[in-house]
């Protein structure tokens, strides 16, 4: 399995509970994973990934496998990998080969045997605000990861952005992660994981090092969601109005016994 898929799911999970005099030592699980997404300046980006100690970095802007030798001694010990406009079966194999954890790319233009294997991280790049009809088929796929593109998103979140992401992340069982070029506020961050984000994937041409620090001492602060974020997920079939579990009881009968 992948190394950033089980990343995810330490962090959905709230990570493991600390016990006895070593507890306070124990390490500190962010409420949402980073990611960094690195198009340009691939080495300068890859250090700062590390030396911030990110979940992940996406590395944009790599042109086949062979390119990746270019960058062997600046690849982090984090989980890596890359994102593509499409992926082949053959090229699906070969990023693996050359140590890729992440394969993400968009739903055009993708081989299904492409996504045959779990060995990386299947991360599929798609719009928020999915209607039914196309999530349906979305969510039916072999795919780990969504990031959720927001158009038109700008400074602050909106409700109508949030409720975008939600139409999504409460429908499927997949992991939610969200698009941005700025960084959000700690209030802002706080509203995305209410609102079922696992986690960010930070633009670093647009965020400057100081402010993804400050982003992820903001996701090591929050405070903990007492369920999983899988309990609030709705299915995308029909089902009944009520919550399972909480279906009314029947009223008793008005008649009185005259006994």
């Amino acid at each position: 399995m992948s190394k950033f898929i089980e990343r995810l799911e330490r962090i959905a999970q709230g990570g493991p509970g600390g016990m006895g005099f070593g507890a306070a030592r124990a390490e500190k699980t962010p409420a949402l994973a980073l990611v960094g997404h690195i198009s340009k300046n691939h080495a300068a980006g890859l250090a700062t990934v590390s030396e911030l100690a990110l979940d992940a970095a996406l590395l944009a802007g790599i042109g086949s496998p062979g390119d990746l030798k270019k960058l062997e001694k600046s690849l982090p010990s984090l989980p890596w990998g890359v994102h593509l406009a499409s992926l082949s079966e053959e090229d699906s194999q070969a990023y693996r080969e050359q140590g890729c954890d992440l394969l993400a790319f968009s739903l055009e233009d993708t081989s299904a045997a492409a996504v045959s294997s779990d060995e990386a991280a299947r991360i599929l790049y798609t719009n928020a605000g999915l209607e039914d009809r196309e999530l349906r088929g979305i969510a039916s796929l072999p795919l780990d990861v969504f990031v959720l593109r927001v158009p038109g998103l700008g400074g602050a979140w909106t409700l109508e952005d949030l409720a975008s992401v939600a139409m999504v992340s409460r429908r499927v069982d997949k992991f939610v992660l969200v698009e941005v070029s700025n960084a959000p506020t700690a209030k802002d961050l706080e509203a995305l994981r209410n609102a079922g984000v696992d986690g960010l994937v930070v633009d670093m041409e647009s965020v400057a090092a100081e402010a993804l620090a400050e982003l992820k001492t903001a996701a090591l602060d929050m405070p903990r969601l007492k369920s999983g974020r899988r309990s609030g997920v709705t299915p995308i079939i029909p089902s009944s109005v009520f919550p399972s579990g909480s279906t009314p009881e029947p009223e008793p009968d008005e008649e009185e016994d005259d006994d």
